[in-house]
């Protein structure tokens, strides 16, 4: 028996709620997260995309470690968490969960260091920072996928501790 056949109550809500944040993911890749302005010429729209795209420009090494830490990762989570929850039996979820759950852990520092980027160029001075909607999007999606992914492994920690 899987986990979704097993849910009772709210945590049915799990699997599409995962579902969801996949699809969330694909729309906030594109979405402008932040406007800079540096005077009043240039303006730039940064969302994950452009900034990967950017960075292949500038720096391969950084590019590659955005492209797989920000982009393949959260997505292999999601979509790893959304198969263990309806095809991978319930009793040997957990073992599968473990390193979801640590890796949606890490994920928050994405939020955190876009707060940092924020921070940094309205503290310099020399132009300004807009918060889009894909912002709160994104802390929306990594917020949202660190609780289902909390929610899940409470719930098959439940199951392993009755089967025992």
């Amino acid at each position: 028996m899987t986990a979704a056949n097993s849910a009772k109550g709210l945590t049915r809500l799990v699997g599409p709620l995962s579902l969801l944040n996949i699809a969330l993911f694909g729309y906030v890749l594109f979405q402008p997260l932040l406007t800079t302005r540096i005077s009043f010429f240039l303006r730039n729209d940064i969302s994950l995309w452009q900034a990967a795209i950017d960075l292949y420009r500038i720096d391969k090494f950084l590019f590659a470690v955005v492209v797989v830490m920000g982009i393949v990762a959260p997505a292999v989570k999601m979509l790893a968490m959304t198969f263990a929850w309806y095809f991978v039996e319930a009793s040997r979820a957990p073992h599968y969960l473990k390193w979801l759950v640590l890796l949606a852990r890490l994920s928050m520092l994405d939020v955190m260091l876009l707060a940092i980027l924020t921070v940094a160029f309205k503290g310099i001075g020399i132009g300004t920072v807009e918060i889009k909607p894909g912002f709160y999007f994104y802390v929306a999606l990594v917020a949202g996928f660190l609780f289902l992914s909390l929610i899940m492994e409470r719930m098959l920690d439940r199951m392993s501790r009755k089967e025992r």
